[in-house]
């Protein structure tokens, strides 16, 4: 169900995010679109502070709140670990806009969203996607989630609490 993807990706994320440390030579640059409250950073600097000077991260949403509270959380765990992060309040219109997310946001390694393309139009996933691969690097990878198909709990999500997400099977995602 959502419930446990939800919580599974943050150790999943993390889990990506040091696995790019071992095969990006020298600073590994990550960007997290719709960023939320970045969990899963907080999550991966609190168990590998060791891969703080090894890091450096972009977190963009278009929530000023979500920004914020990132700065608030993150920001002291960044400077103890030695991470640089840059907070970026950003729309995604602006990220397929006239200038690409490459222009806006630099060149990264890594670049995933998680909780935002279940909310897109397919022309705009596809628009997006193609936006943010352009700010890839040599090898980069681009990870996207999105709620599947097989989600189990999407008649409870719909009819009880009126969450619609664009449901997306591997194939469509592919």
């Amino acid at each position: 169900g959502a419930t446990r993807a939800n919580i599974n990706r943050l150790a999943y994320l993390g889990e990506k995010i040091e696995a790019r440390t071992k095969t990006a030579p020298g600073i590994t640059r990550v960007a997290s679109v719709g960023c939320g409250p970045g969990q899963e950073i907080g999550a991966l600097l609190a168990a590998h502070g060791e891969l703080g000077p090894k890091l450096q991260f972009s977190l963009i949403d278009q929530e000023q709140r979500a920004v914020a509270y990132c700065e608030r959380t993150l920001a002291p765990v960044a400077t103890r670990v030695g991470t640089k992060i840059r907070f970026v309040q950003e729309s995604v219109r602006r990220l397929v806009g006239r200038q690409s997310a490459r222009e806006l946001l630099g060149e990264h390694d890594l670049i995933y969203s998680a909780g935002l393309f279940d909310y897109l139009s397919d022309r705009m996933f596809v628009a997006l996607a193609k936006s943010l691969a352009s700010a890839l690097v040599g090898e980069g990878q681009l990870i996207i989630g999105n709620v599947s198909t097989a989600n189990s709990t999407q008649p409870i999500m719909e009819y009880m609490l009126g969450w619609f997400l664009h449901h997306r099977s591997e194939a469509d995602l592919l």
